[in-house]
């Protein structure tokens, strides 16, 4: 990292963009000594246009694109999508498809917190951590491979209409005993770690005021003590028919933000299990999809479609004006506010060392930011 002088103790620090805890991105410290007394995010290292590139693209195209939004969470992205297009056609979707769009919704988010905690355990010293993590997550991305046919990218698996194919024979079975190893994981991640306590706890204390001020979503929120999730709040799919809790936490510091998101792994399980289930028979697509035309008309008219991911309240904006591709399309990811507002502020008289325990606290996905 290179030091710049601008006063007499004052100095510029870079963190990233080539520092392997930035993400793609970089921050421009102001510090004095080993105090941080401003910081400057400057995203921009991974445009990807992506709104622009679906107005380009025919909606079975734009499913697969979907993916890209977020490596981290691709299948969450696919269902935004999905159900955006969904409205605009006014197409009604089978009852299983909306059973096996949750399933596959909450095996993403249990595999992005996975990441999450790999990364923040690596972050903070704990390599071990690190690789518990990626290695558990292997087990879902071979289900994603068994069921999709794509292990990191589902190719758009859910898709327009419902999901691009059922479930193959025995995935239930072997998504149960997936969720057992899991579980298994997360008896290791509860235990009280001497690193993570010492790394996150009291750092980056975010009150609950001050994320409502600067709009944070998700388990940013929930972390600083407010209850809200938009599968509770605004319930899609079938998510009201299931039973799960939101959890919460006050403290509001990194520690907190961490806990949730092992909190939430726990709670996606139990919402998969109930949709295993309950899961009815019948198609896994609407009629309108079975042998669709590549391309097909988008009836005119305006969506917005806002669901919870891993990582908070994710949204697509999409306009169409009756052509086969859409007019507009604006993407409104989570990571954008907790990377501008909440991590400049959070980092205001931090200490260096802590930067980046703070950043990924706040599980910042840098591509659907810099989209």
């Amino acid at each position: 990292m290179e030091l710049e002088h601008i006063g007499k103790n004052e100095y510029e620090l870079f963190f990233g963009p080539a520092h392997p805890g930035s993400g793609n991105f970089s921050v421009k410290l102001k510090v004095e000594g080993e105090k941080i007394i401003s910081a400057r995010a400057d995203p921009g290292y991974l445009h990807r246009g992506f709104e622009k590139l679906m107005e380009y693209r025919l909606p079975l195209q734009n499913a697969v694109l979907s993916d890209r939004i977020c490596i981290l969470e691709p299948l969450n992205w696919n269902l935004i999508h999905a159900e955006a297009v969904d409205e605009l056609m006014g197409i009604e979707i089978p009852e299983r498809a909306k059973y096996i769009r949750v399933i596959m919704a909450e095996l993403s988010r249990i595999q992005s917190h996975i990441i999450w905690y790999g990364i923040i355990s690596i972050g903070t010293g704990f390599d071990t951590g690190f690789k518990i993590a990626f290695g558990y997550r292997d087990y879902i991305l071979d289900l994603f491979e068994m069921i999709t046919g794509g292990r990191v990218y589902p190719a758009g698996y859910i898709c327009p209409g419902g999901v691009r194919r059922d479930l193959p024979q025995g995935a239930e079975e072997r998504i149960l005993k997936v969720l057992e190893k899991i579980e298994e994981m997360l008896e290791f991640e509860r235990m009280e770690n001497p690193a993570h306590l010492e790394r996150m706890k009291g750092v980056g204390v975010l009150k609950l005021k001050d994320a409502i001020r600067l709009g944070a979503t998700g388990p940013v929120l929930r972390g600083s003590g407010m209850k809200a999730d938009v599968r509770k709040d605004d319930p899609y799919e079938v998510y009201d028919k299931l039973d799960f809790e939101i959890p919460v936490r006050n403290e509001g510091d990194a520690y907190a933000r961490y806990m949730i998101g092992l909190e939430e792994i726990q709670q996606s399980i139990n919402i998969i299990k109930q949709a295993l289930n309950d899961l009815p028979d019948g198609d896994f697509i609407a009629k309108e999809f079975k042998k669709p035309k590549l391309a097909m008309k988008i009836p005119e008219g305006e969506v917005y479609v806002r669901n919870e991911i891993a990582r908070g309240e994710a949204g697509i904006y999409m306009v169409s004006d009756g052509g086969t591709t859409p007019y507009r399309v604006k993407i409104r990811g989570p990571s954008f506010l907790h990377m501008i507002p909440v991590f400049e502020y959070l980092l205001k008289g931090a200490e260096i060392a802590d930067v980046p325990a703070i950043y990924w606290s706040l599980n910042i996905c840098p591509a659907d930011l810099d989209r």
